[in-house]
């Protein structure tokens, strides 16, 4: 059997898997629906302690007692970070004069803005990096400078149908979600990414926080600057999860929050060489020193986190730089400074 058939049949079946829980998690709601399962508005839908982090994949969590409240529909947030880390690698990007991966420094500034309506979710997330001068940037004399936003939104299938109807045994919401990830930078390489994304994502019942996972169609294209050449990958299949989990130690209020992706092959890149599966993790620990050091909650963080890709950009092992292990460090700041988190 050809890579090719192999690939196909393996994004058949996982595309056959996602379709039949979506279908299955359907009609389910319609069984509920039609043993007079009560209507409710979109509002009561909404309001939860929860509602805060179904707005988004990874954005802060709220108190409980803000959220309360069948009319009330949690604040939007909008936040602003700053994060480092020192051990970034990219594809084919060497240290001089050998075939190892360069590590590469990035200071990096990311915009989040989350909100909710009454029929479901925005997310959207503005990441601008800037390289040392291991990955310069294009005619070299500075490093390269990248941006990458992502945007999701959700339809809740509760809202939708005004029902409980999609709440049941250990999940809490079904969304139909549509989404894009588009991406460029300045260096040698040139990328250029265009990613959409489509389908449903499942909400989990939490008793704090928030834990989603997202089972996507999947469709890139990439332009590249070194053949001028663009990618256009086959469709592919995306798992998505995502979380957000509050704790305290003592007087500490503290969120461990991520998201993963996990991309099933998508055919061969423009050099030729079939790409495989890749995953990507994003987590990081947050501690909320606004409410220690000025007893303001929300105000601003102290993060410091992990970022793993394994086969970066669907490219093998055998590459250099197609994996990374990058401990990062950041601090965050709640843009409506805080007022939010006091129910204001």
């Amino acid at each position: 059997m050809t890579p090719q058939s192999n690939r196909l049949k393996q994004g058949l079946l996982l595309i056959a898997l996602a379709l039949s829980l979506f279908w299955l998690t359907t009609l389910a709601a319609v069984a509920q629906v039609a043993a007079a399962a009560p209507f409710v508005s979109a509002a009561e839908v909404v309001a939860s302690p929860q509602a805060a982090a179904l707005a988004s994949e990874f954005v802060e969590s709220r108190p409980a007692a803000s959220q309360t409240g069948a009319a009330h529909r949690p604040p939007n947030t909008d936040t602003l970070s700053y994060w480092y880390g020192a051990t970034y690698r990219t594809p084919f990007i060497l240290k001089p004069g050998t075939f190892q991966p360069a590590d590469i420094q990035r200071n990096s500034l990311e915009y989040k803005h989350a909100d909710t309506w009454a029929l479901g979710y925005n997310f959207v997330d503005l990441m601008l990096a800037k390289s040392d001068m291991s990955e310069s940037a294009s005619g070299g004399g500075d490093g390269a400078t990248e941006a990458y936003l992502t945007i999701r939104s959700g339809f809740g299938m509760n809202q939708i149908s005004r029902t409980r109807a999609f709440e049941f045994g250990p999940i809490r919401n079904v969304a139909l979600e549509v989404g894009a990830n588009l991406q460029t930078k300045n260096s040698e390489f040139a990328p250029s990414e265009r990613t959409l994304y489509f389908g449903p994502n499942f909400e989990t019942r939490m008793s704090k926080g928030c834990f989603k996972v997202g089972l996507h169609l999947r469709k890139e294209w990439v332009h590249e600057g070194t053949l001028g050449k663009v990618a256009n990958y086959d469709p592919n299949f995306n798992i998505e999860p995502s979380w957000l989990i509050p704790f305290t130690i003592g007087k500490a209020h503290l969120t461990y929050f991520g998201f993963a992706d996990y991309n099933t092959p998508k055919s061969k890149d423009t050099f030729g060489t079939e790409t495989v599966s890749e995953f990507l993790i994003r987590s990081a620990v947050s501690v909320d020193v606004g409410a220690l050091i000025f007893k303001r909650a929300q105000l601003v963080e102290l993060n410091g986190g992990l970022w793993y890709w394994l086969n970066e950009y669907g490219k093998p092992g055998s590459q250099p730089g197609s994996t990374q292990t990058t401990p990062i460090i950041g601090l965050t700041f709640h843009l409506d400074g805080g007022r939010s988190a006091r129910g204001k």
